[in-house]
């Protein structure tokens, strides 16, 4: 049977249409695919040449046998080693640090750390069984190794939030002479205690706003301790209370989409979180539920800084001051942020960046004066 004309033009057509479509879904498969790791700018001068002496990587590095994701950024490359340790567990922040606290990279040389099983650092084949506190700290300890040899440095301050915090004291006893400085944000002191807390709060506010539909499902949780997913269902009630973020504007679903302003922040990046969080939460949530730091690690051998925001019942303010009141260690300093609730960096980050810049920043500059200098120039 002959085709008409008109037949042939409509099959030609319906060609061209196909073939377009497929060129264009390939094309962007190739953006994808290209822009998967994204890239980290240049440090430049007003010519837009590469300014002599600063640093700017990302690197994939191998720790405790899990390839993991790093940036490591500074306007000085022998300025003080700084490295985040970010919350969840598994809730790599980034994206967020870069938004609102680069800062920094002015003043240290800051190091974005992906933990394992987070964000672009999760792989389907972790064990679960290697997601242990005591493996994340041997993690960090690889790193800073890595850092300490290619900076020439012997030290490093660090700066955790939230989970990021246990992994921050827990380094500090086990590495001391390794850290210049130890801030915590947000501090975990009795997880246990911080959870009866937290529950109570949001219940009263729920009571006390009228929710009824809070007050229902909140009355069905109960008290803790209770399962993960009771403890998620309490966490958004309190995020709807301002008890987790102080201001909507920086609620984690906002901070989120901001963080893909950064050039180094991916689709990769939030295809691994869907995965990386949830996995990381299941693994790491029930060790959590039994951290006690007020009663065994309380003598540190480096400065301590700890911050908090006023309204933070997340992770409850009051008890991390409490736990601050029982620390010994050579200098000590509590901040607190008043127009803030978990996330003061993100919250309030001019006042955060300027107090790590003013009253941090002399502390680790101090700390490497005094010890044993490399003179050599940093490898890379």
């Amino acid at each position: 049977m002959r085709l008409t004309k008109a037949a042939c033009r409509i099959i030609i057509i319906t060609v061209r249409k196909l073939l377009l479509f497929l060129s264009v879904l390939l094309c962007f498969a190739a953006v994808l695919y290209v822009g998967r790791f994204g890239s980290t700018p240049a440090f430049v001068d007003r010519q837009g040449r590469a300014l002599p002496g600063s640093i700017a990587q990302m690197q994939r590095v191998t720790l405790g046998g899990v390839e993991q994701s790093i940036i490591i950024r500074g306007r000085n490359a022998r300025a003080p080693i700084m490295i985040w340790l970010h919350g969840g567990p598994g809730t790599d922040e980034t994206g967020m640090w870069r938004s609102r606290n680069a800062s920094l990279e002015d003043h240290f040389v800051v190091v974005y750390w992906t933990q394992r099983g987070s964000g672009r650092s999760f792989h389907a084949n972790i064990p679960p069984q290697s997601m242990t506190l005591s493996r994340f700290v041997a993690d960090l300890d690889e790193l800073v190794d890595l850092l300490r040899a290619q900076l020439r440095q012997p030290m490093v301050t660090l700066v955790g939030h939230s989970w990021g915090t246990n992994i921050g004291i827990a380094y500090a006893r086990a590495r001391p002479e390794k850290v210049a400085a130890l801030v915590s944000i947000g501090q975990i002191a009795n997880s246990a205690e911080g959870e009866r807390r937290s529950f109570a709060f949001t219940l009263a506010e729920a009571k006390r706003r009228g929710n009824a539909k809070a007050i229902a499902e909140l009355s069905a949780l109960g008290p803790p301790p209770y399962p993960l997913q009771s403890i998620m269902k309490q966490r958004d009630w309190l995020e709807k209370f301002g008890g987790g973020n102080f201001h909507a504007e920086t609620s984690m679903l906002a901070l989120m989409w901001e963080s893909y302003r950064a050039d180094e922040v991916t689709w990769l990046d939030g295809h691994g979180f869907v995965r990386g969080a949830p996995f990381s939460l299941a693994a790491l949530a029930p060790q959590v539920a039994r951290f006690d730091w007020m009663h065994s690690a309380t003598h540190f051998a480096m400065p301590v800084f700890f911050m908090a925001g006023r309204f933070d019942r997340n992770t409850d303010a009051a008890l991390a001051h409490d736990y601050f009141d029982r620390i010994s260690a050579p200098s000590k300093r509590f901040f607190w942020f008043e127009h803030s609730a978990h996330s003061p960096m993100f919250e309030e980050p001019k006042a955060f960046n300027a107090i790590m810049i003013k009253q941090v920043l002399p502390v680790a500059r101090a700390a490497l004066a005094a010890s044993p200098v490399d003179k050599r120039p940093p490898a890379g």
